[in-house]
């Protein structure tokens, strides 16, 4: 049984480190773009606007994406015999995570929107322009 036991941690710490990864790769990526957006576009408002709004919205689905990892990581860590403690602490870290995801996602989605409407502006100011 130890060795199940022991076999279940690794798997977590695994998951988790996975999960850690992707959090740390997304924000060192998002850095990295909008200090490159920041040297190229600081002059031109609108179009910073709509390259800050790229990184967000990936920097975003790489962190649903790490929270869909942390909750299967601490089904894993449940897994087993669980205690009706450990369930509960389970059930609020799995709410509060899913919350997080759902609230992301509808960032994403008002981020898409606000996208489109600058898309339309800028299809508008280059037809008029010329």
């Amino acid at each position: 049984m130890d060795t199940i036991v022991l076999i279940k941690d690794i798997i977590y710490y695994i998951i988790s480190f996975i999960g850690i990864a992707v959090v740390l790769w997304a924000v060192l990526e998002a850095t990295i773009k909008f200090l490159r957006v920041e040297l190229v576009w600081r002059h031109d408002l609108k179009r910073f606007s709509y390259e800050t709004r790229i990184i967000r919205e990936r920097l975003g689905i790489h962190l649903i994406f790490s929270l869909d990892i942390f909750v299967g990581a601490d089904i894993i860590k449940t897994v087993g015999a669980p205690t009706m403690e450990s369930v509960i602490i389970l059930l609020v870290i799995v709410s509060i995570r899913i919350a997080l995801s759902y609230f992301l996602a509808k960032e994403i989605e008002r981020n898409k929107e606000m996208m489109k409407e600058l898309d339309e502006r800028y299809r508008d100011n280059e037809s008029n322009a010329k």
